[in-house]
């Protein structure tokens, strides 16, 4: 009883300690600041120039969560960011024994550019941003593996977003 009161004593310590004095890093991209007094950024529906419907709004979406977490997103806002989904494909990573396909990658290239609204000048770009996601297949439940694709969507959505959102504001 006394060593369990001796290291829960210790690790209250440490938690306060660690509250007081910080912990000396962070996360990149969060809480930052956009370069050249960037308060508020567009997003407007990307593009869809693959065959896939409805993509556009899911990886819209999650460009939009995550840049709120820098600057203002409006509709009518300062510069824009601008995307366009250029590609989405499936290809087999792995197959069972019976060589059928048990896990697809999700591959997704993208065009970003950030725009300053009225005159158009091209503020940061990337013209090909890619991206890939795993997802298991179910070789029995065809909407459990559609199921499966649209999540690992989001899943690569959500990364792509932060790691653009990063990399704007660390090399702007």
């Amino acid at each position: 009883m006394m060593k369990k009161r001796s290291l829960l004593f210790a690790l209250t310590v440490f938690c306060v300690l660690s509250a007081v004095t910080g912990c000396g890093y962070h996360i990149a991209g969060k809480g930052g600041r956009m370069p050249g007094e960037i308060r508020e950024v567009a997003i407007p529906v990307f593009v869809n120039m693959t065959n896939k419907p409805d993509i556009e709004s899911i990886i819209s979406s999650a460009f939009a969560k995550e840049f709120v977490t820098t600057v203002d997103v409006r509709d009518a806002a300062g510069p824009e960011l601008r995307g366009a989904i250029l590609s989405y494909g499936l290809s087999p990573v792995s197959y069972t024994k019976n060589d059928v396909v048990q896990e697809y990658r999700l591959s997704v290239t993208l065009s970003l550019s950030l725009v300053e609204k009225g005159g158009g000048k091209v503020l940061w770009e990337d013209r090909n941003v890619r991206d890939y996601e795993d997802f298991i297949v179910s070789t029995t439940d065809v909407t459990a593996t559609e199921e499966a694709e649209i999540a690992a969507f989001r899943k690569l959505s959500k990364d792509v977003a932060r790691l653009v959102k990063e990399r704007m504001l660390e090399n702007f």
